[in-house]
C-alpha cells in the first residue's frame, strides 16, 4: 500500500486546516479543512494523528470515494468536497488552495475529481501528522 500524508499544520477553534501529499511530490499538494480537535467526538471533531486505511465505498450522500476505516471510536469518516469546518460532521474536506484569512478551502469539487483521478484503483495508507511548518508550495 503507499501512502498518503496529511501533514495539519493549525488547530484553531474553528476548525483544522492540512497538506495533503501524494506519494509524488512533483504533483501539486491538496489543502484540508476539518473539525477543531474536541476529543475525538463523533461528528464533531477532527480524528486523531494516526494511519488509517482508506477504503474505495459508496456514501448515500457523497457517493464513490475514500472513507477512513479503523478510527477508534467513529465510523464513516470521508474524505469529501467541502470548503469550511461546518461543512464536514468528523470528515475531511479537501481543496486546491486555502482561503486568505479564513479557516478555509477554495475549489473543493475540483481537488476531489483531481484526488480520486490521482488515486482511484489503488491501495493507500491515510497517515495524518503535525507538522508546525508544513510544506506548501510557493507562490
Amino acid at each position: 500500500m503507499e501512502i498518503i500524508t496529511l501533514e495539519r499544520f493549525m488547530h484553531h477553534p474553528k476548525g483544522t486546516l492540512g497538506v495533503l501529499h501524494l506519494p509524488d511530490h512533483s504533483l501539486a499538494p491538496f489543502y484540508t479543512v476539518e473539525r477543531p480537535w474536541l476529543h475525538n467526538r463523533r461528528f464533531e471533531s477532527c480524528i486523531p494523528e494516526g494511519a488509517y486505511i482508506l477504503a474505495w465505498r459508496k456514501s448515500p450522500k457523497f457517493g464513490w470515494g475514500y472513507e477512513l476505516s479503523d478510527v477508534r471510536g467513529r465510523d464513516h469518516i470521508l474524505i469529501h468536497a467541502a470548503n469550511y469546518p461546518e461543512d464536514v460532521q468528523g470528515c475531511i474536506g479537501i481543496g486546491e488552495s486555502l482561503m486568505g484569512n479564513k479557516v478555509a478551502v477554495g475549489r473543493s469539487r475540483d481537488a476531489l475529481r483531481r484526488f480520486h483521478s490521482l488515486t482511484e484503483e489503488k491501495q493507500w495508507v491515510l497517515q495524518i501528522v503535525f507538522a508546525k511548518f508544513a510544506s506548501t508550495p510557493s507562490p
